[in-house]
Protein backbone atom coordinates (compact mmCIF):
# COMPACT_ATOMS: atom_id res chain seq x y z
CA UNK A 1 0.00 0.00 0.00
CA UNK A 2 1.62 3.40 -0.78
CA UNK A 3 0.43 6.77 -0.40
CA UNK A 4 -1.41 8.55 -3.96
CA UNK A 5 -2.53 11.82 -2.37
CA UNK A 6 -2.74 13.38 0.94
CA UNK A 7 -3.94 16.52 2.11
CA UNK A 8 -1.80 19.13 4.44
CA UNK A 9 -0.32 16.76 7.25
CA UNK A 10 -0.20 20.02 9.28
CA UNK A 11 -3.57 20.74 9.37
CA UNK A 12 -4.32 18.66 13.04
CA UNK A 13 -8.17 20.06 13.16
CA UNK A 14 -9.43 18.61 9.83
CA UNK A 15 -9.98 15.68 8.17
CA UNK A 16 -6.88 13.97 6.41
CA UNK A 17 -7.78 11.62 2.98
CA UNK A 18 -5.00 9.35 2.15
CA UNK A 19 -5.50 7.76 -1.42
CA UNK A 20 -3.97 4.10 -1.16
CA UNK A 21 -3.60 1.05 -3.33
CA UNK A 22 -3.31 -2.54 -1.26
CA UNK A 23 -2.42 -4.90 -3.70
CA UNK A 24 -3.30 -7.68 -1.61
CA UNK A 25 -0.59 -6.73 0.59
CA UNK A 26 0.37 -5.59 3.76
CA UNK A 27 1.87 -2.00 4.15
CA UNK A 28 4.49 -0.50 6.29
CA UNK A 29 2.92 2.78 8.53
CA UNK A 30 6.53 4.51 8.16
CA UNK A 31 5.37 6.88 5.48
CA UNK A 32 2.07 7.75 6.81
CA UNK A 33 3.69 8.95 10.49
CA UNK A 34 3.09 12.62 9.09
CA UNK A 35 -0.51 12.07 9.57
CA UNK A 36 -0.27 11.26 13.19
CA UNK A 37 -1.74 14.28 14.85
CA UNK A 38 -4.68 14.68 12.24
CA UNK A 39 -8.38 14.09 14.10
CA UNK A 40 -9.72 11.95 11.41
CA UNK A 41 -7.72 9.97 8.53
CA UNK A 42 -10.22 9.06 5.72
CA UNK A 43 -7.98 5.56 3.89
CA UNK A 44 -9.83 6.00 -0.15
CA UNK A 45 -8.91 2.64 -1.05
CA UNK A 46 -8.35 1.92 -4.71
CA UNK A 47 -9.70 -1.55 -5.82
CA UNK A 48 -11.93 -3.20 -7.81
CA UNK A 49 -13.02 -5.15 -5.08
CA UNK A 50 -15.76 -2.51 -3.94
CA UNK A 51 -19.79 -2.45 -4.28
CA UNK A 52 -22.17 -0.16 -3.32
CA UNK A 53 -25.37 -0.41 -1.03
CA UNK A 54 -28.24 1.25 0.26
CA UNK A 55 -27.21 2.01 3.91
CA UNK A 56 -30.25 0.19 5.24
CA UNK A 57 -29.60 -3.39 3.43
CA UNK A 58 -26.09 -2.75 5.03
CA UNK A 59 -25.29 -4.38 8.53
CA UNK A 60 -22.67 -6.31 9.92
CA UNK A 61 -24.77 -9.58 9.15
CA UNK A 62 -24.90 -8.48 5.30
CA UNK A 63 -22.31 -6.58 4.13
CA UNK A 64 -20.14 -9.87 3.70
CA UNK A 65 -23.31 -11.35 1.52
CA UNK A 66 -23.77 -8.45 -0.28
CA UNK A 67 -19.77 -8.20 -1.25
CA UNK A 68 -20.70 -12.26 -2.15
CA UNK A 69 -23.65 -11.48 -4.29
CA UNK A 70 -21.60 -8.75 -6.14
CA UNK A 71 -19.33 -11.05 -7.40
CA UNK A 72 -16.47 -9.77 -5.04
CA UNK A 73 -16.69 -11.92 -2.32
CA UNK A 74 -13.76 -12.17 1.12
CA UNK A 75 -11.08 -13.75 0.42
CA UNK A 76 -9.41 -15.76 2.86
CA UNK A 77 -6.91 -13.12 3.69
CA UNK A 78 -9.49 -10.44 3.62
CA UNK A 79 -12.07 -8.19 5.82
CA UNK A 80 -14.85 -6.11 4.75
CA UNK A 81 -15.00 -2.58 5.67
CA UNK A 82 -17.52 -0.24 5.22
CA UNK A 83 -17.63 3.16 4.61
CA UNK A 84 -19.30 6.16 6.18
CA UNK A 85 -22.71 7.13 4.57
CA UNK A 86 -22.82 9.39 1.71
CA UNK A 87 -26.12 10.42 0.72
CA UNK A 88 -28.51 7.27 0.59
CA UNK A 89 -25.34 4.53 0.01
CA UNK A 90 -22.60 2.87 1.77
CA UNK A 91 -19.33 1.22 0.36
CA UNK A 92 -18.36 -2.06 1.27
CA UNK A 93 -15.03 -2.85 0.41
CA UNK A 94 -12.58 -6.30 0.71
CA UNK A 95 -9.54 -5.24 2.30
CA UNK A 96 -6.59 -7.31 3.18
CA UNK A 97 -6.42 -8.37 6.57
CA UNK A 98 -2.80 -7.40 7.44
CA UNK A 99 -3.11 -3.55 6.05
CA UNK A 100 -6.27 -3.32 8.15
CA UNK A 101 -4.58 -4.69 11.15
CA UNK A 102 -2.19 -2.40 10.68
CA UNK A 103 -4.00 0.31 10.16
CA UNK A 104 -6.28 0.03 13.49
CA UNK A 105 -3.40 -0.43 14.97
CA UNK A 106 -1.68 2.58 14.03
CA UNK A 107 -4.38 4.80 14.45
CA UNK A 108 -7.45 3.09 16.18
CA UNK A 109 -10.32 5.42 16.09
CA UNK A 110 -9.25 7.91 13.97
CA UNK A 111 -9.67 5.77 10.99
CA UNK A 112 -12.53 5.59 8.22
CA UNK A 113 -12.67 4.59 4.43
CA UNK A 114 -13.98 5.52 1.54
CA UNK A 115 -13.79 4.92 -2.26
CA UNK A 116 -14.03 6.26 -5.10
CA UNK A 117 -16.88 4.22 -6.38
CA UNK A 118 -18.52 6.87 -3.85
CA UNK A 119 -17.79 10.44 -6.05
CA UNK A 120 -21.30 11.37 -7.12
CA UNK A 121 -19.91 13.94 -9.67
CA UNK A 122 -22.52 15.07 -12.13
CA UNK A 123 -25.34 12.92 -10.33
CA UNK A 124 -28.19 15.21 -11.47
CA UNK A 125 -27.65 14.61 -15.31
CA UNK A 126 -28.07 12.05 -17.63
CA UNK A 127 -24.33 10.83 -18.31
CA UNK A 128 -22.06 7.64 -17.89
CA UNK A 129 -19.08 8.60 -15.20
CA UNK A 130 -15.53 6.69 -16.22
CA UNK A 131 -13.08 7.33 -13.58
CA UNK A 132 -9.56 5.14 -14.24
CA UNK A 133 -6.95 4.89 -11.57
CA UNK A 134 -4.05 3.44 -12.94
CA UNK A 135 -5.39 -0.27 -12.64
CA UNK A 136 -9.05 0.00 -11.66
CA UNK A 137 -12.21 1.77 -13.94
CA UNK A 138 -15.25 3.22 -11.65
CA UNK A 139 -18.33 3.46 -13.88
CA UNK A 140 -21.63 5.56 -13.16
CA UNK A 141 -24.46 6.07 -14.42
CA UNK A 142 -26.65 8.20 -13.81
CA UNK A 143 -29.94 9.43 -15.38
CA UNK A 144 -32.05 11.84 -12.24
CA UNK A 145 -29.90 10.13 -10.17
CA UNK A 146 -27.66 6.68 -9.94
CA UNK A 147 -28.93 3.60 -12.17
CA UNK A 148 -25.90 1.78 -11.87
CA UNK A 149 -22.06 1.58 -10.44
CA UNK A 150 -19.53 -0.63 -10.41
CA UNK A 151 -15.26 -0.91 -9.80
CA UNK A 152 -13.42 -3.09 -12.40
CA UNK A 153 -9.79 -4.04 -13.24
CA UNK A 154 -8.85 -1.48 -15.63
CA UNK A 155 -6.26 -2.99 -18.20
CA UNK A 156 -6.23 -1.38 -21.78
CA UNK A 157 -8.53 1.49 -23.45
CA UNK A 158 -9.86 -1.17 -25.50
CA UNK A 159 -11.36 -3.27 -22.31
CA UNK A 160 -12.78 0.23 -21.06
CA UNK A 161 -14.88 1.17 -24.23
CA UNK A 162 -15.99 -2.64 -24.39
CA UNK A 163 -17.58 -1.84 -20.68
CA UNK A 164 -18.81 1.57 -22.06
CA UNK A 165 -20.36 -0.03 -24.96
CA UNK A 166 -21.93 -2.42 -22.64
CA UNK A 167 -23.33 -0.33 -20.37
CA UNK A 168 -24.85 2.52 -22.75
CA UNK A 169 -24.74 1.17 -26.19
CA UNK A 170 -25.41 3.46 -28.71
CA UNK A 171 -27.19 5.97 -26.41
CA UNK A 172 -26.09 10.04 -26.91
CA UNK A 173 -25.16 10.59 -23.36
CA UNK A 174 -22.31 13.23 -22.41
CA UNK A 175 -19.32 10.37 -21.44
CA UNK A 176 -17.19 11.89 -18.89
CA UNK A 177 -14.05 10.61 -18.41
CA UNK A 178 -11.28 11.24 -15.44
CA UNK A 179 -8.29 10.26 -16.00
CA UNK A 180 -6.16 8.82 -18.65
CA UNK A 181 -6.83 11.01 -22.14
CA UNK A 182 -6.25 7.99 -24.22
CA UNK A 183 -9.21 6.73 -22.95
CA UNK A 184 -11.30 9.65 -23.99
CA UNK A 185 -9.40 9.55 -27.42
CA UNK A 186 -10.63 6.18 -28.27
CA UNK A 187 -14.17 6.52 -27.18
CA UNK A 188 -14.32 9.72 -29.69
CA UNK A 189 -14.00 7.77 -32.54
CA UNK A 190 -17.62 5.84 -31.07
CA UNK A 191 -19.27 8.52 -29.46
CA UNK A 192 -20.26 12.27 -29.87
CA UNK A 193 -19.88 13.47 -26.36
CA UNK A 194 -16.67 12.85 -24.85
CA UNK A 195 -15.56 15.09 -22.46
CA UNK A 196 -12.36 14.94 -20.42
CA UNK A 197 -12.20 15.82 -16.92
CA UNK A 198 -9.30 15.82 -14.07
Amino acid sequence: MRQETGSNPNSTNKKVSIQVKLGGRSFSVDNFNEHRKAKQIEFIVDTPRVTLAPCEEVSSDTAQEILRLAGKPCRANEQYVCSERQGEMVAIIAIDSEALTAITKQWGSKISFSSPLLDMRHSEESCLIVKISEDVCYLHLFNAGLQRAEALDAATPEDILFHVTEWIGNANIPIYIIGKPEVAKLLRKYYKQVICES
